[in-house]
């Protein structure tokens, strides 16, 4: 954690000051009525480009295509596909747009990066980067550099399964530069998000399930704060990474840091609700289980199976009775920047257990507030739930992209733009 006496800190106003979202709606794309190419699967991810030309990442569960959607709503071009091939999607994990309109795929079946030019051509590849003090470099959130080609990214924890044997890395608290120069990506750190418990690295036998829950004991953490960030535009990131409401602006690795704060009030975690957070955890963690019992054998699943099942669930109760809590709910859930570079802070929504759940990967969460913050340390003003949502990609001259969907699961995508004071 970057000591105190580096940093600048600015305290922002405590009472929210209302904003009123009306944004003007530009186009929409995505229907059962519409073009072939509007039928979308699993949207997975949403991007823009300086034209103002829409990136969509749709996936199914045999295939996986980006979708390009010109400004004014009409189809530039389709490219990507599943398979084993050198210009093809093995394990997709991730992807982004710069601004010149190259895409770059994190492909972790092929173990590379995958570039891909504005009109869709494969360009190169780059071999995934065995980021410091790591086996791997599964990313958690991957965000584009607004000059060059280079990424910002974060790391999750993963297992690697050998002979009987998992390997589990729990993962860290950094933020990664990667730099894709060459025919193999390097990446640094950036800057280091402050952690609540020591990161380990364990081993366990997946023959026994027991054993597995305990090689990560001390691994769930309920409550624990997230580590979010978003690139600033002329280089750095805003990130959060504590309890409270302190957005941290860093230009360049190991620079001061700039703190944005608010006075928004912590709820202290209690018994109650510990006890809903383990219930609603065990509840999740079951009915998962029974899905994947159920889809790799069929429901009449011999009684040796179910076996296994009922002996996953008891490691389970101990992995879920056995976690810490962080004494506090944090307060931000997300950050993202606009083109122009005002920063986005989606705070918690109002359920304690929701948000829990929701932060250990277990479930959903209802969105709080929004804070719209410029980076110079001026708030600007926060949009209510009831206003907007956080949108799924910000683009230039203000244009948005909100994912929404209809009471039969289809997707449409609605483009707008922001007014002047918030973009």
């Amino acid at each position: 954690m970057t000591p105190i006496w580096a940093q600048e800190v600015i305290d922002l106003p405590g009472e929210d000051r209302t904003l009123a979202a009306d944004f003007e709606e530009v186009y929409r794309v995505g229907s059962i009525t519409g073009e072939e190419w509007e039928l979308f699967t699993s949207i997975a991810g949403l991007a823009f480009d300086a034209r103002g030309f829409l990136y969509i990442l749709d996936r199914s569960d045999s295939d996986v295509r980006v979708v390009v959607v010109g400004d004014a709503g009409d189809l530039a071009t389709v490219f990507g596909r599943s398979g084993e091939g050198p210009t093809e999607f093995l394990r997709l994990e991730h992807f982004a747009v710069w601004p010149d309109g190259r895409t770059i795929v994190i492909d972790r079946g092929h173990g590379a990066y995958k570039i891909f030019g504005p009109d869709g051509t494969f360009a190169r590849s780059v071999r995934i980067a065995d980021l410091p003090s790591s086996g791997g470099g599964f990313a958690a959130t991957v965000r584009p550099t607004r000059e060059g080609d280079g990424l910002f990214l974060t790391r999750q924890g993963f297992a690697n399964v050998s002979q009987g044997q998992m390997d589990i890395d729990m993962g860290d608290r950094t933020i990664y530069q990667v730099s894709l120069d060459g025919d193999s990506a390097v990446g640094t750190p950036f800057a280091e998000g402050w952690s609540p418990n020591a990161r380990k690295q364990s081993t366990a036998q997946v023959d026994d399930p027991t054993r597995v829950f305990d090689a990560v004991g001390g691994a769930l953490s309920f409550f624990e704060p997230p580590l979010v960030f978003d690139v600033l535009p002329g280089g750095g990131i805003a990130y959060s990474d504590s309890s409270g409401y302190a957005i941290r602006i860093q230009r360049s690795p190991g620079s001061p840091t700039v703190v944005l704060r608010r006075p928004v009030r912590s709820e202290p975690v209690t018994d109650r609700i510990r006890s809903r957070v383990r219930q609603a955890a065990m509840k999740s963690f079951e009915a998962q289980l029974d899905s994947s019992v159920t889809a790799e054998l069929g429901p009449d699943a011999p009684p040796e199976a179910r076996a296994m099942f009922e002996s996953m669930l008891d490691g389970m109760m101990g992995f879920v009775e056995g976690a810490r809590f962080m004494p506090e709910v944090p307060i931000v859930r997300d950050v993202r920047t606009t083109w122009e570079g005002m920063i986005w802070v989606l705070r918690r929504g109002p359920d304690a257990a929701g948000e829990a759940l929701a932060l250990s990967g277990t479930g959903e969460s209802e969105p709080g507030p929004i804070d719209v913050l410029n980076p110079e340390g001026q708030y600007i003003g926060t949009f209510s739930p009831e206003q907007t949502t956080l949108p799924g990609a910000f683009g230039p001259g203000g244009l948005v992209a909100f994912l929404e969907t209809d009471e039969y699961d289809v997707a449409t995508i609605v483009v707008k733009r922001l007014t002047e004071a918030v973009r």
